[in-house]
């Protein structure tokens, strides 16, 4: 019974201080309710918003791509640009040759990877920030494909000059990298081979589950 009772003392203890100072705090408690509300109803707002320019940002890439970068984007997540420079940009002492053929991968809100097809070899990445995109309110991830791939296509040196172009793994890993150009190999194979009538199930769709997995 003494226990009972004290605890009833505690607790009438407790509610005393808030009832008396109620017309201070509910207000303040109501405003926060009510602000949170707000917050979460144009967060929602926003998230619906985007999705549609998402949408839309594909659609616009659909009619810009050849159909095989195209269907790379939309398989794998990102698309191959072929260099078109004397020289592959990349840190010192690691560019090729002239003349070498090398490829960006490009992915949405990541530095552009610098590779050499024929042997997947990384030569570099480069963080490019496009004149006219404000970095604090990035775009959707089709619409930064479609800006970064539309630079380079039509002006790649001025795209690399204004580059910082870093090693291989300083922002990306090495290991995801190296995993999409297999990804990517194993789906222009697989592509290949269901244009010359030589499908092996599956394939496509382990490349493609590498996008989810990554």
């Amino acid at each position: 019974m003494t226990t009972v009772l004290a605890v009833l003392a505690f607790v009438a203890a407790a509610l005393v201080p808030l009832a008396l100072t109620a017309g201070y705090w509910a207000p303040l408690l109501t405003d926060r309710v009510l602000g949170t509300v707000a917050w979460l109803r144009a967060g929602r707002a926003g998230h619906v918003e985007r999705r549609r320019a998402e949408r839309t940002a594909r659609e616009l890439l659909h009619t810009c791509l050849d159909d095989e970068s195209w269907a790379m984007y939309r398989d794998l997540g990102f698309v191959r640009v072929w260099g078109g420079g004397g020289r592959a940009p990349a840190p010192s002492g690691r560019r090729p040759g002239p003349g070498v053929a090398y490829a960006y991968l490009v992915y949405p809100h990541r530095p552009h990877v610098v590779f050499l097809p024929q042997t997947s070899t990384l030569l570099g990445e480069c963080r490019v920030q496009l004149a006219g995109l404000d970095a604090g309110d990035p775009l959707v991830p089709t619409d930064d494909v479609l800006a970064h791939w539309m630079a380079l296509t039509q002006d790649e040196r001025g795209v690399v000059a204004s580059a910082r172009i870093g090693f291989p793994g300083t922002e990306l890993s090495r290991r995801a990298v190296r995993r999409d150009l297999w990804r990517l190999r194993e789906w222009e194979s697989q592509r290949t081979e269901r244009a010359l009538g030589l499908v092996r199930p599956g394939r496509l769709q382990r490349a493609v589950r590498g996008r989810a997995a990554g």
